[in-house]
């Protein structure tokens, strides 16, 4: 009882004094409350609480000053190519577009490595290194320490992602591979599985988090390997967690690439990447790979 008439008057002092309009710990109180709330919107494509960052009008409108004569070049070359490129309208057994071809320094920089410490979620560590071959080299190690902060519950990971589609004045679009049915890697690996993770372009902040990953499993030992992976065995998956309702990967928006190394198994990781590749394969089937539940709640897709 005299603890809490001492609390009372301690408040009542600090609100006549005017140092404070709530009660001490109330801020304390009201993020207990946020993090019991179900929130069932996004704040951001990343999946975090940050609020979505914009630039500041003067530093905008100066970054666009700078970068009006390349964008001038960019949108009068995609004005020449969309009235002399005739469409492709289908593609014979093995043809394939190679996406990516990691033989300059100038396209490992353009990928973007991450890994759970640059999140404060861990302590791992990764690079995305040009080799003397001539090829990359995604290296580094995986820590499945957890940090004692009261949300995070696992860790180990780490990731590189392929820049984002991008036209004249930064204008967001996406890829469309709908007339390919399977990727091509040429790796070489160190035995470890990793995992491909293809994101689409979704308007509803729901959608947003949703990706569709498929494992690459690599032999040990100085031989490269070519892996062929059908696009139709690409799960969905939402914040890293498989759905029980599972989709078909939406080929027509495609807007993000990446690989990932969480086998949870900790320790030093090595993947050397020399190329990506879209192929198509007659033998290859367009259903998905994986059952698709039917019942009176969901209508299953063919």
């Amino acid at each position: 009882m005299a603890s809490y008439c001492i609390y009372k008057s301690l408040y009542s002092c600090i609100r006549r004094i005017g140092l404070s309009s709530s009660p001490p710990f109330a801020s304390v109180r009201k993020q207990q409350q946020r993090n019991m709330c179900a929130v069932f919107s996004e704040k951001n494509k990343k999946g975090t609480d940050e609020e979505p960052k914009r630039l500041p009008l003067k530093k905008a409108f100066k970054l666009a000053i700078k970068n009006l004569g390349p964008d001038l070049k960019m949108f009068a070359q995609e004005q020449k190519e969309k009235f002399t490129l005739a469409p492709r309208l289908s593609l014979d057994h093995g043809n394939y577009e190679v996406l990516y071809r990691f033989n300059s320094q100038k396209e490992i920089d353009s990928w973007t490595v991450t890994a759970d410490q640059d999140n404060l979620g861990g302590k791992s560590s990764a690079n995305f290194t040009f080799s003397k071959n001539r090829t990359g080299i995604f290296h580094g190690y995986l820590c499945k320490d957890v940090p004692k902060d009261g949300k995070t519950k696992y860790s180990g990971y780490a990731n590189i992602s392929a820049p984002k589609p991008k036209k004249s004045f930064n204008r967001d679009i996406s890829w469309d591979w709908s007339l390919f049915n399977c990727v091509l890697l040429r790796v070489r690996g160190d035995g470890r599985s990793y995992m491909l993770v293809v994101g689409n372009d979704f308007y509803y902040d729901i959608n947003w988090l949703n990706r569709w990953t498929v494992p690459l499993f690599t032999r040990g030992g100085p031989y490269w390997q070519t892996v062929k992976i059908p696009l139709a065995k690409f799960f969905l998956s939402h914040s890293g967690r498989i759905q029980d309702k599972q989709e078909h990967l939406p080929l027509t928006n495609v807007n993000s690439f990446g690989i990932t190394a969480g086998d949870a198994a900790e320790g030093p990781f090595r993947l050397e990447i020399d190329s990506i590749a879209l192929m198509y394969d007659v033998n290859l089937s367009g259903k998905h790979a994986y059952e698709l539940y039917q019942n009176k709640y969901w209508e299953a897709q063919c």
